[in-house]
């Protein structure tokens, strides 16, 4: 298996991923691998939701809606 560093990666989006993972049971970790999977077009495991991931998910708190 392939490892990967993503450096500078914002805290409201590592509390999102965290956020997605603990609603369906699976860790922080494997809820990026669908993300990153689900980007190119590869399978995901069972019960990851791509809603909102071609469009953007609106953040839940405000302070977060600001920085954009």
């Amino acid at each position: 298996m392939a490892r990967i560093t993503v450096r500078n990666l914002e805290d409201h989006v590592m509390r999102r991923l965290r956020e997605r993972g603990a609603a369906r049971g699976v860790s922080m970790e494997q809820e990026a691998r669908d993300v990153l999977a689900a980007s190119v077009g590869l399978p995901t495991t069972k019960g990851f939701d791509r809603t909102g991931l071609a469009s953007g998910e609106k953040p839940k708190d405000q302070s977060i809606a600001r920085m954009q």
